[in-house]
Parts: C-alpha cells; sequence; structure tokens
C-alpha cells in the first residue's frame, strides 16, 4: 500500500510504479494458492505492466505505462467474461439454488425474498455480467458499458453485510481504462469541482504527503489496530470513494466524447494473456477449481456432477475426479462441511496436510471407507510437489441433496 501511496504522490518516477507492481506480485506469490480473485486479476495486470515499463525505458514512466493499456484491457475482458461464462449453470440458474438469490437475500438483510419474481436475481446478474464484456468490447457501447459496469458493481459492494470492495475497487481502476483521455478527464473534472469547496480536501491537495500518510493509517492499518471498528470506517470512507466516483460518471455519461479505440496490444505481453486463458479454463481442463474467475458461481465442473449449461469439461488430469466424501475429520471446518454432504478431491486433501500433517480425514472412495492420516495403518496423505504445491487449489464439491453457494 506504501507504494501505492508513493506513486500517487510521484507518478513521474518509474522506480515507484515498478516497486508498487513487483510488491503486489511478490504477495500473490507469498499467498498462492489461496489467492482471490482480485488478487489474481492485479497480477496478472502488473506482469503486463512490468513487461511495458522494461521495454519502454528510454521513454517518460506515463507513456510506458500507457502503452500497456491494451494489454490490461484485454486482460480484464478475459477475467471478466470467464466470471460472466461461469454463472451459465444448472445450479445458478435455478431460483433456489442460485448464488444470486442468496446474495441478494444477504444484502437485503430479507428484503429481497419479499419479491414474487424468484427468478429475477439470476436473470439480472447473467443480463448485465454478460453484456458489460460485449459494450467494452465495442467502440460506440464502450463509454455506456463502463458507466453500467460501475453502477452494477457499487451495488454489489453497497451492503454491509455482503461487502466485496477489494474486488470493485480493481474493477473500478480497470474499466476507466475503456473511457477516452477526455471522458475520463471529464469525470475528474467533475469530482474536482465538488471536492474543491471542502476545506479537506483542498488541505489535501496542498499537502499531499500528509493526506497520504493519513489515508495509509486509516485505509492500511486501522482494521488491524482497532478491530472492526477500523475496518467499519475503512469500509464507509471506500464506499463513499466508490460513490463519488460513480456520481461523477454517471453526471458526465450525456455528454459527447468520443470512443476510445481498444488500442495495439504489445507483442510482449500476449503470452500473459495466453497464461490467463489457460488459468481460466483450468476448471473445464480439470485443473484448479479456486481462484479462477468462478466466484459465487456454483459451478461445478467435477465429471460426475458437472453443471456448466453448454461449455464442456475435457479433463487433462484426473485431479478433480478422485474425489473423498467426507464423512469425518480432525479438521473442525472440514468435519463441520460433512454435514452438507460434500466430497473433497484427494489432491486437495494432500494440499491441507502440508500445512496440517496431522490432518486424519475419514471419508468413501468409490464406496469404500477409507481413511487418511498419518498413523500406522491409514492411507497417508503424501505432499505433492513444490508447484502443485503451488498453483493447484480445489472447492469443495457439494454431491448430495443439501447444495450451498460457492464463492469459489
Amino acid at each position: 500500500m506504501m507504494a501505492a501511496l508513493g506513486v500517487i504522490l510521484r507518478p513521474d518516477l518509474a522506480a515507484l510504479v515498478v516497486a508498487m507492481a513487483g510488491l503486489q506480485l511478490v504477495d500473490w506469490y507469498d499467498e498462492m494458492p489461496i489467492s482471490p480473485d482480485h488478487w489474481t486479476l492485479l497480477g496478472f495486470g502488473n506482469v503486463a505492466l512490468l513487461i511495458g515499463v522494461a521495454l519502454s525505458r528510454t521513454r517518460p514512466v506515463n507513456e510506458a505505462v500507457a502503452r500497456v493499456f491494451p494489454a490490461l484491457r484485454l486482460i480484464t475482458l478475459i477475467a471478466y467474461s470467464a466470471a460472466a461464462l461461469a454463472k451459465y449453470n444448472e445450479t445458478f440458474t435455478d431460483p433456489v439454488l442460485s448464488c444470486a438469490t442468496a446474495i441478494a437475500d444477504r444484502a437485503s438483510y430479507g428484503l429481497a425474498a419479499q419479491v414474487p419474481t424468484d427468478w429475477l436475481w439470476f436473470v439480472t446478474v447473467m443480463v448485465v455480467e454478460t453484456s458489460i464484456p460485449i459494450l467494452l468490447l465495442i467502440p460506440r457501447t464502450r463509454r455506456h458499458g463502463v458507466r453500467i459496469a460501475l453502477a452494477f458493481h457499487f451495488v454489489l459492494s453497497a451492503s454491509p453485510a455482503f461487502g466485496v470492495v477489494d474486488f470493485t475497487a480493481a474493477l473500478f481502476a480497470l474499466f476507466f481504462l475503456f473511457l477516452s483521455p477526455d471522458d475520463a478527464g471529464a469525470v475528474l473534472d467533475r469530482i474536482r469541482r465538488v471536492t474543491s469547496r471542502s476545506a479537506v480536501a483542498r488541505d489535501a491537495q496542498n499537502h499531499p504527503f500528509v493526506a497520504a500518510t493519513v489515508a495509509f493509517v486509516v485505509l492500511g492499518l486501522s482494521g488491524h489496530v482497532v478491530g472492526r471498528v477500523g475496518t467499519g470506517v475503512t469500509y464507509v470512507a471506500v464506499e463513499l470513494y466508490f460513490l463519488g466516483v460513480l456520481l461523477a460518471a454517471l453526471m458526465t455519461w450525456r455528454r459527447t466524447a468520443t470512443a476510445i479505440a481498444f488500442g495495439r496490444i504489445p507483442l510482449a505481453t500476449l503470452p500473459v494473456a495466453a497464461v490467463l486463458l489457460v488459468w481460466v479454463a483450468s476448471p473445464y481442463l480439470g485443473s484448479r477449481t479456486t481462484g479462477v474467475f468462478t466466484m459465487f458461481s456454483s459451478l461445478k465442473t467435477e465429471s460426475d456432477v458437472a453443471n456448466h449449461l453448454f461449455l464442456p469439461t475435457h479433463h487433462l488430469t484426473g485431479w478433480q475426479d478422485d474425489l473423498v466424501h467426507i464423512v469425518s475429520s480432525s479438521n473442525a471446518a472440514i468435519d463441520g462441511a460433512a454435514r452438507n454432504d460434500i466430497a473433497v478431491p484427494l489432491l486437495q486433501l494432500r494440499l491441507l496436510a502440508i500445512d496440517d500433517p496431522e490432518l486424519v480425514v475419514t471419508g468413501r472412495v468409490d464406496g469404500r471407507l477409507v481413511t487418511f492420516g498419518p498413523a500406522a495403518g491409514q492411507e497417508h496423505l503424501t505432499p505433492p510437489g513444490y508447484w502443485e504445491g503451488k498453483l493447484l487449489w480445489f472447492r469443495p464439491v457439494p454431491v448430495g441433496d443439501r447444495l450451498f453457494c460457492s464463492n469459489s
């Protein structure tokens, strides 16, 4: 966060831009194999950013970064399209089982249940999420797609009962890459006109280092220092920021603005987009099933329970299909989840055993009761190799009648 604040203060320093992108990648790598979708999206974007800066060392850093914008647009479209496509499955389109219904109910504190048309929530999500990448792809509709996307994701993050502010923050920044300079400039001018009336905002502009320090303390440290109060303060501050940006974008919607061209994608960044394509396809290819932009979709790609409406699964490995139907476990979370009739890929149990070598799990494999663990007479959970342990992570799979909304 300090590197990001440094970039805000001195965006002309290439070293700070490189430090910001590089530190995010270090943190992403350190978190793996468990990494949230927004961090993965930013990770791929920062790899492209570093490539662009490295290839444009003789240019001013703002020009070097701008040359990467087309690659960042492509990365955003790939990730967002994958998230939209994942929702075309039998579970998400069931109004009773859909994550859209569960999220609407939770975010509205139960008020959504009073809506008589139970299909409204999943249809709305699917229509909007499918439309956004299409609108962003077409030059004439690009600026409209940005504003629809900002409004949609603000609504998703607005309820404290269901706050996805991290993913929304990443998308807010990336969506602005689809606006032309004059369109984005109009939004910023609108924000400046409003904030110029505030003495606090004027002081922040006159003393940027002090403002950055305060922002770091409030947004970066308060949640760790004072717990829920700090988290609440951070949430309110971030939501006010989202709201301000959204209102400025909506208030400039009707003005005439040129459409920005998608731009020429630097050839050196195309491998990043190619790897991202493989990454988002990994559930359908039998590889990892979390952190691959299938969040809140209830997508299942395991052979016996695959539920996508039209995308086929072609497993290149047996990782997803070697399932253990959980009966009990020494791990409280796994043991509690057993009540929901879940199965877990055997490789995932081996991954969990890396950090919990005493893990014991009893489950059914092909109808046979097996106990996995470190003791004599138990099936040992052999730790996977280093790269398997870094790159693979699998969601639990509901196999009974008690289906549930999964955020993976």
